[in-house]
C-alpha cells in the first residue's frame, strides 16, 4: 500500500476517517491524498448567482476553509512522516473521487460512512455507495462511536462458499500483516434455507460439511499467501460457521459480539460481477454494522 485517498466533506466522521487513513499510512509508509469535492449542485448555485457579492464571499469561504484545513492536516501528518497532498475539486463527488483515485494510482479509498452534505446518509444512493458502485479499488467506509480506538486488532471476513474468489481473505491477510490484527473468516448458514426442506437431525450434517469446506478453503488461501509473503506465517487466522435467518444481520451481530474492528467483504457475488447489487448483503452490512467496513470487488 503506497497511496491512500481520503475523501472528506468536512464532517466529524470524515475527520475520523482521516485518523484511520493516517493509522494505515504510518503502518505501511504510504502517502495520503486528501480530496474535498464541492458538489455540482452547489457549483451551479455559484454560477447562477455569480453576480451576488454575498454568494462569491460564501464560495471563497468554503474554498478557503478547505485549503486551511488541508494546511493544518499537512502539518500534523508531516510530524508523523506521512506525505500529504490536498486537492479541492468541483463536480459530482463520486465521479471526481473515482477519477482522482485512478489518476493518482491510489491503492485504497477511505471515507466516512455518514457525514453531512454529500455524505448525508450511508444508504443506497449516497455518494459513498456510488463510489463503491463504480470503484475498482477497495473502499474503507469508516464508522466510529468516538470510543473506539483507531486500530485494527480483529478483522472479520464473511465469505460465500459457492463463490470462487478469495480476494477478500487475501486482502485481509495483507491488512493483518500491516497491522498485526487477528482474522476470523465466517460463512453464514441461513437456517431458513433448510428449515422446510430437511429433517432437523440432518442440519448437523450440513453444518459439519460447511465447516469442513470452510476449513479447507481458509487453509488453502493462507498457504498460497504464505508462499508469496515469507513473513506472513505469524498471522493468526481462524474460521467459523455461523447461523442466522439473514446473512447481513448475522454478520453484524457476530462482529459486534466479538468486538470486530474491521469487516472485509466483497461488494457483490457471482450474480453481481457486472453491477453492484443495491440492497445486497454488502449494502446492508455497511449500513448496519457498528464498525468500519472495507468493501472490494472480487477478482474475476
Amino acid at each position: 500500500m503506497k497511496k491512500i485517498l481520503w475523501a472528506t466533506d468536512g464532517s466529524k466522521e470524515a475527520e475520523t476517517a482521516l485518523k484511520y487513513a493516517k493509522y494505515l499510512a504510518v503502518k505501511s509508509k504510504a502517502e495520503i491524498i486528501g480530496v474535498h469535492v464541492i458538489p455540482r449542485a452547489v457549483q451551479l448555485l455559484y454560477e447562477n448567482l455569480n453576480d451576488s457579492e454575498h454568494i462569491n464571499k460564501w464560495k471563497l469561504s468554503i474554498e478557503d476553509s478547505a485549503a486551511s484545513s488541508f494546511e493544518n492536516i499537512n502539518k500534523d501528518l508531516k510530524r508523523a512522516s506521512v506525505p500529504f497532498e490536498g486537492l479541492l475539486l468541483k463536480g459530482k463527488p463520486s465521479e471526481k473521487i473515482r477519477e482522482i483515485a485512478k489518476k493518482k494510482k491510489a491503492d485504497l479509498i477511505v471515507m466516512g460512512k455518514h457525514g453531512h452534505g454529500f455524505f448525508e446518509h450511508m444508504v443506497t444512493g449516497s455518494e459513498t455507495m456510488k463510489v463503491l458502485k463504480g470503484s475498482h479499488l477497495p473502499v474503507l467506509a469508516v464508522k466510529s462511536d468516538g470510543k473506539r480506538k483507531v486500530e485494527f486488532k480483529n478483522i472479520l471476513v464473511p465469505i460465500d462458499l459457492s463463490e470462487c474468489s478469495d480476494s477478500a481473505v487475501y486482502y485481509a491477510l495483507q491488512m493483518a500483516q500491516i497491522t498485526g490484527a487477528k482474522i476470523t473468516v465466517v460463512y453464514v448458514l441461513r437456517l431458513d434455507m433448510y428449515a422446510q426442506d430437511i429433517p432437523a437431525n440432518a442440519l448437523e450434517i450440513v453444518i459439519k460439511q460447511s465447516e469442513k469446506t470452510l476449513s479447507q478453503r481458509v487453509a488453502k488461501i493462507k498457504k498460497a499467501y504464505e508462499r508469496k509473503k515469507s513473513s506472513s506465517k505469524n498471522i493468526q487466522i481462524k474460521h467459523e460457521v455461523i447461523h442466522g435467518m439473514t446473512e447481513a444481520a448475522s454478520i453484524s451481530h457476530y462482529s459486534e459480539k466479538n468486538k470486530t474492528d474491521l469487516i472485509v467483504i466483497h461488494t457483490h457475488g457471482r450474480a453481481g460481477v457486472k453491477r453492484f447489487l443495491l440492497g445486497s448483503v454488502t449494502d446492508r452490512v455497511i449500513s448496519s454494522s457498528k464498525c468500519s467496513v472495507l468493501a472490494m470487488r472480487p477478482e474475476e
